[in-house]
């Protein structure tokens, strides 16, 4: 719920330039903007996570959002004929973009990205395995929560082998 107390963004702050391109385009260069923008991702992940709040979060998604484009300038200024090549058989080849369709395009747009910028196609579970990210943002304080007028809590039960409070229910056996 949103209440007079909440203040939300201008949308001046909230205003970037998008990352303005197509499913097919996006598709052909996920794994190498994931490898190029790896740590701008990262940390905004993480103040995602670690503040709870989106609205924290504006310039860290800003950052990540600028790297994506740098990235797609980057490829058009030295790999544009390879990657159009690429994403247009992703886009031809099936319904749904698969990639198996489309080897021998991506290993031509494979060796051109690691000729000109210097990153390899990542294997094969790369971003699914467990990474520790490093940052120079502080750690949020926790604050506990508070519920105003909240019932109190349960008791902790009686320990084993202690006689019940209210007798037994199988007061015929007594």
């Amino acid at each position: 719920m949103i209440t007079k107390d909440i203040t939300l963004p201008s949308y001046e702050e909230l205003t970037v330039q998008e990352v303005n391109i197509s499913t097919p385009y996006l598709r052909a260069g996920a794994f190498h903007l994931g490898k190029m923008c790896e740590n701008q991702n990262n940390e905004y992940m993480l103040c995602r996570k670690e503040e709870n709040d989106p609205r924290k979060c504006i310039n860290e998604g800003k950052e990540v959002t600028a790297c994506a484009l740098n990235f797609f300038r980057q490829i058009k200024n030295s790999c544009l004929e390879e990657f159009n090549q690429y994403a247009n058989c992703l886009d031809k080849s099936s319904k749904d973009f698969e990639y198996r369709h489309c080897r021998n395009t991506q290993a031509v747009f494979d060796k051109c990205v690691l000729d000109n910028f210097g990153i390899e196609r990542p294997d094969f579970g790369y971003f699914c395995r467990p990474k520790v990210h490093q940052t120079t943002r502080p750690k949020p304080e926790e604050t506990p929560i508070e519920f105003p007028g909240a019932t109190e809590p349960i008791p902790p039960p009686p320990p084993p082998g202690s006689k019940a409070a209210y007798g037994t229910r199988f007061h015929f056996i007594q």
